[in-house]
Parts: C-alpha cells; sequence; structure tokens
C-alpha cells in the first residue's frame, strides 16, 4: 500500500490551478449527484436546471441532488439515506475486492464522485451513520489507499517508457491527481519521439551523402 510521502511524490508534480481541481471544486461538482432523503415536511414538485424533483411526503423516500438534500438536512427537513455502496458491509465487500484484485492492479467499479460524496457526507450528516461514522471512514481511507497502490504501481511502468498504460473504473478524484503525471509522461515521450526522429533524419542525411560521394 503506498505510504503517504510516496502518494505525494507521484501525485504532487506541479499541481496548479490549470491542471488539477482543488478537493472543494470536486466536491461541488459531486453535490449534482443523486440521493435519496425521508422528507419531514409536504411540499409540491420542485423544479431546478437538472429537473424536477419531489413531490414530497413526510416518510416517503424521494430522490434529489446532493446539495439541496444537505440544506435540507441542515434544517432538519429531511433525513439522509447512505448510499448503499455506503454501508458498512458494502465498505468492507469493497475492501475485499479491492484486495484480491492487488496483484494484477485491476481497480474494482466504483462510483464516479465516491470519495467527494462519502467526505461531505462524513463532514456534514454523520447522523446518517448510525453511529458507524468511524468505522465507515476507516474502511472508506483503506479502499482509497488500496487504489492509490495499484495506481501507483500501473503509472511506475510509464517511467519506465512504456508507451501506454490502461487504468480502468478511475474516479474523478484519482483522474485529477494523476492528470499531472500523465501530462508530464506524454510530454516526455512526445519530446522522446521528436528527437528520435530528427536523429533518424540527420543518420539517413549521412548515409544519402555517402552514397553520392560514392
Amino acid at each position: 500500500m503506498a505510504t503517504h510521502s510516496e502518494t505525494k511524490e507521484l501525485y504532487g508534480i506541479k499541481q496548479n490551478g490549470e491542471m488539477c481541481f482543488s478537493a472543494k471544486e470536486l466536491e461541488f461538482l459531486a453535490e449534482d449527484e443523486m440521493i435519496e432523503i425521508i422528507p419531514r415536511f409536504s411540499f409540491q414538485e420542485i423544479g431546478l436546471l437538472s429537473g424536477s424533483v419531489g413531490p414530497f411526503q413526510p416518510m416517503v423516500p424521494v430522490q434529489v441532488p446532493l446539495w439541496l438534500a444537505l440544506k435540507l438536512h441542515e434544517r432538519q427537513m429531511c433525513k439522509i439515506q447512505l448510499p448503499s455502496w455506503l454501508h458498512r458491509d458494502e465498505l468492507l465487500e469493497r475492501k475485499r475486492e479491492e484486495e484480491a484484485e492487488k496483484e494484477n492492479k485491476y481497480l474494482t467499479p466504483v462510483e464516479f464522485h465516491y470519495q467527494e460524496i462519502a467526505t461531505i457526507l462524513f463532514r456534514r450528516a454523520p447522523d446518517s451513520f448510525a453511529g458507524q461514522e468511524g468505522n465507515s471512514r476507516i474502511q472508506v481511507k483503506d479502499i482509497e489507499e488500496l487504489r492509490d497502490s495499484k495506481i501507483h504501481t500501473s503509472l511506475r511502468d510509464l517511467e519506465q517508457y512504456t508507451p501506454a498504460v490502461k487504468i480502468a473504473n478511475v474516479s474523478a478524484m484519482e483522474i485529477n491527481k494523476i492528470r499531472p503525471f500523465l501530462v508530464q509522461a506524454l510530454n516526455r515521450f512526445r519530446t522522446l519521439k521528436e528527437a528520435e526522429d530528427q536523429f533518424g533524419e540527420s543518420s539517413q542525411t549521412v548515409i544519402d551523402s555517402q552514397d553520392a560521394g560514392l
């Protein structure tokens, strides 16, 4: 499993604003994801830019964007239902799957914004975890580290001048982390290819000149 220092070394390659989103920006994007709530109020259907949600009836589950769920939760107007993948047993199963696939570096499918959604709910709706918040934080962190370790190993192949690497099932946060490294690696390969082509052209010119002299 990659250590914090190793991950920082790999991912911290000049992550300026032009190349990466901040964690807050990714969380903002994740707040458009739908999540189930149990309303404590009655209200008609609401029209949003992303579509309509509701109507709302007490104790009747309904899907709303995460940002709206958080607003209602802050006003004690609903109970947020955890996504199934954030339940304790599901997290343990996901961790076992990641461990089982560690040798072949395969990343198991996850929610695209799983890290951001988990972080938001840990911070702003910890009561949704029914007393299991601490354990869930540990499981999510373990899953993150297992996946980081696999990505870390896959990207090391690029440092050995492998022209391509295939990484499937990558989350938004993981893509954001590896983007600077991939951009640098691709620029490096392009520079090497240009130098190789120039050397080939120079060599051919010398051979043609020698042939002409003969």
